[in-house]
């Protein structure tokens, strides 16, 4: 009973059916209640919603029930080993409480109240959203009016922390299947995907993705009806035809398993468990008989499928950015629906750009067709192409001038170069104001493609991104400049070229006084090379790489390599093979450019680079020429000393952070070594830098490698294992050898951002190029465990285990090379995180 002294709010609440109907008294110094959404599997599968919004009452505190409701129509719900019951109406569905086994502590849903304000609840944030695997709608939901929100996880070797893992299914046919099951499991059915005959009715064709024709259509919604049907803010439904669920559902009642119905209106019906309470439909008559084929369409909720890759099942659904029926949510409870409808805009129209980049990728089938034909990739023309892009999304060469470029080639170090150059800037840019703003454009990027385009040497925003990739989208669409008959109007250049255009939108918009840029392949005819007048370009070392597209001799390289230097503009490199040097002398010669061929710079001795060794002095001493040059063109210095460098370039040296090159990692009992190496004069270098990281360590070692898509990578294996042979011949280099792909997660498959349609996907699925791989060194290494397994996830999970089984004391060393993805996709999954 309620102490008649302490001062009480009533808070009512009631279901859609009205046999929910009480208020609870609750004190007022306890006000705002704080309020939870919980993703657990549990409250997942048992509601068909996203999560369940919870708020708990101090105990003793009780519904007072408001006749004819009473305790008695709720059906109540109990799972074997948990201290409490799940609690619904038996006549509507709706999610009303957990209950405590004593009866006398509640967590209602906060969700049916019908005052929800920020008197009464206060959104604490989200807990156990690791059980839906992909974060479910934490991902979208992650600030309320500027304040972040929690996110509570237990430890990951807690038994609170145990997942849900679906598996993938298929059907008698051999197509794919995805399993929409309660928590119970008491309703359990599968779904197809879509097939083009549904794009024969209007209707029916709503239902499909238009970006992904294999996907249903899925959506937010937020009406009141659904909210105090479900007993969650709002419910996820994904829409299709009822005949696309195996076993058959009969249209009429919508029965199967232990579903039980209610009519909430005239032409419209509800399932859910009678058992479990989960939503499992909502039909209404005006899609019944829909021709062609007398189709009838229903909205199948989100929270009960288990799809392998998470709660928000992106393998099989096209997430609607735009919530239904918004304006109801807003009217319950504006602060959450603000938030995630601003979240869903980032959410989703994030994702939308990357699948359209994605898009751009010239497709395995056509690189292979073109090869087989002879035909190599467009050199001038590609240049014209650019020009014509740059016309179309409003810009001239000259604007690109306002950039002030540096320019940056080579085969090794040039990312390295251009890190280096950008940490000077940023120096100066933190002691004097200036520049103003900086921009740094690189490839391939580690985690998020968006790590191409920094400002500040910070990735754009996923927020930017996507206005700026859908700007130069549009324009692209709409333009009717530069008429050119190799450049259709409404045509996109292909990925690299694409993302180039679209960091000199983001530049130019944003305001950016100095950038740095890395050319991608080449130089002469690289999408980058449409800058008239850099401030400074830089050449670093020159190896051997893309010989299909550059030549297969040094020399050749060099000669696309120069192709970035212009008359009028200075130009630097460091000391190079003579052939390569010689091309390089001689084509600064024909374009009347003044090129610096540096030694090492003097200053940097007693400098911190790292790695210390000869390869990135190289890449510093150029990185100090490059730097100053356009330092002094900005007015920001006068000059540098010849005796020693000014403070902000040792500590823009010193302090530089390239990820996922020559990178250290302690987890537990694995030293993680990550170098991005994805030629064989890098890799050369990058097994002697883990040599030296390891020297007098004791412990099983373990390479985790792949270059996917390269022929010749095969034989970057040797030299590999030379230099990390031991001195005892009866020991492996290295005890553990894993080959694996570059896909990212055992259940998910590749991140958005590693999607790479340029390769065989048979030769993935096969694991053609790893068995290979793992051939060769059996054969050169034959005392060494050589493994092959599919994913990333993969590999790291068994250089755990090797760390698992290992003698007390021992560390794991590990290390991780080859493909920049590969690190990339490690790094995400070591830290937990979407980008750098």
């Amino acid at each position: 009973m309620a102490d008649p002294k302490v001062e009480t709010k009533t808070l009512e609440a009631k279901c859609l059916c009205g046999s929910v109907h009480f208020t609870v008294d609750v004190p007022v110094a306890s006000l705002p209640l704080q309020e939870y959404l919980c993703h657990c599997s549990v409250c997942r599968f048992s509601s068909g919603a996203p999560c369940n919004f919870h708020a708990r009452l101090e105990p003793g505190i009780k519904p007072n029930w408001i006749a004819p409701s009473s305790e008695k129509n709720l059906t109540t719900y109990s799972i074997e080993g948990f201290g409490c019951t799940y609690d619904f109406c038996s006549t509507c569905g709706c999610h009303v409480a957990g209950v405590g086994l004593d009866r006398e502590e509640w967590t209602p849903a906060t969700s049916i109240f019908t005052e929800h304000s920020p008197d009464t609840f206060e959104l604490e944030g989200h807990c156990f959203s690791d059980s839906a695997l992909d974060k479910g709608l934490s991902q979208a939901l992650t600030h309320l009016e500027g304040r972040k929100l929690l996110d509570y996880n237990p430890p990951k070797d807690s038994p609170r922390a145990k997942t849900v893992e679906p598996k993938p299914e298929v059907g008698e046919d051999g197509q794919e299947r995805l399993r929409a099951e309660c928590h119970c499991g008491g309703v359990s059915f599968t779904i197809k995907r879509p097939s083009p005959e549904l794009l024969a009715n209007e209707m029916l064709s709503t239902c499909i993705s238009p970006i992904d024709q294999k996907k249903w259509m899925a959506s937010f919604d937020c009406c009141d009806d659904c909210r105090i049907a479900n007993g969650t803010h709002l419910i996820g439904w994904t829409f299709l035809p009822l005949s696309y669920c195996e076993p058959e559902i009969k249209s009429d009642d919508l029965k199967i398993g232990t579903s039980k119905t209610y009519a909430s209106s005239p032409g419209v019906l509800r399932s859910f468990c009678g058992t479990c309470g989960a939503t499992v439909f909502y039909s209404h008559d005006e899609r019944k008989h829909l021709q062609p084929g007398d189709w009838h369409v229903v909205d199948l909720a989100t929270g009960i499928l288990r799809a392998p890759e998470g709660a928000m099942a992106e393998n099989w659904l096209t997430w609607r950015s735009r919530l239904a029926w918004a304006d109801s949510g807003k009217r319950f409870d504006a602060s959450f629906f603000n938030g995630l409808e601003e979240g869903m805009k980032k959410y989703v129209v994030g994702k939308d750009a990357i699948d359209k980049l994605n898009e751009l990728q010239t497709p395995f089938a056509v690189i292979q067709a073109r090869h087989k034909a002879g035909i190599l990739p467009d050199s001038v023309l590609g240049i014209a192409k650019m020009r014509a892009y740059l016309t179309r999304i409003g810009y001239t060469p000259a604007d690109l001038d306002r950039l002030n470029i540096i320019h940056v080639a080579g085969t090794k170090g040039k990312g390295s170069t251009c890190a280096f150059v950008d940490s000077i800037f940023s120096q100066y840019q933190q002691r004097h104001g200036g520049p103003r703003k900086t921009g740094l454009f690189t490839s391939p990027h580690l985690m998020a493609v968006r790590e191409r385009i920094r400002i500040d040497s910070k990735p754009i925003s996923e927020e930017l991104f996507a206005k700026y990739f859908f700007e130069v989208w549009d324009r692209l669409e709409e333009s009717r400049e530069a008429p050119d008959p190799e450049v259709p109007f409404g045509s996109k250049p292909v990925y690299a070229r694409y993302l180039t255009l679209v960091s000199w939108h983001a530049f130019l918009q944003e305001g950016v006084e100095a950038a740095v840029y890395e050319t991608g392949i080449g130089g002469e005819y690289d999408s980058t090379n449409l800058v008239s007048s850099p401030v400074a370009s830089g050449i670093s070392t020159l190896g051997i790489d893309h010989v299909a597209v550059l030549g297969d001799t040094v020399e050749k390289i060099a000669w696309h390599k120069a192709g970035i230097m212009k008359t009028g503009s200075p130009a630097f490199t460091i000391e190079q093979l003579p052939g390569a040097e010689e091309v390089l002398v001689n084509r600064a010669r024909e374009k009347s450019v003044d090129l610096q061929v540096l030694k090492i710079d003097r200053r940097l001795e007693g400098v911190k680079i790292r790695p210390n060794a000869t390869f990135q002095k190289k890449n510093a001493t150029l990185a100090i020429a490059l730097a100053e040059t356009a330092l002094k063109r900005l007015g920001l210095i006068e000059g540098t000393s010849e005796a020693e460098l000014p403070r902000e370039f040792v500590d823009g040296l010193e302090q530089c952070v390239f990820r996922g090159r020559c990178e250290v990692k302690q987890e537990n009992r694995v030293t993680w070594h990550l170098d991005g190496a994805h030629t064989a004069d890098s890799l050369k270098m990058s097994s002697k830098w883990f040599a030296s990281e390891i020297t007098g360590r004791t412990g099983p070692r373990v390479m985790i490698f792949n270059q996917q898509g390269r022929i010749e990578a095969i034989d970057f294996l040797q030299p590999i294992c030379n230099t990390l042979k031991r001195d005892d011949d009866n020991k492996p280099s290295f005890d553990h050898v894993v080959f694996c792909t570059n896909v990212t997660y055992a259940q998910t498959g590749y991140k958005r951002d590693f999607v790479n349609n340029t390769i065989d996907p048979s030769e993935v699925d096969k694991l053609t190029v790893q068995r290979s791989f793992a051939e060769k060194w059996s054969a050169i290494d034959p005392k060494a465990k050589v493994v092959v397994l599919p994913t990333i996830e993969d590999a790291l999970n068994y250089a755990r285990g090797v760390a698992a089984s290992a003698p007390e004391g021992e560390a794991v060393q590990a290390y991780v090379t080859g493909s920049l993805h590969l690190v990339g996709g490690a790094l995400g999954i070591l830290e937990e995180t979407d980008a750098l």
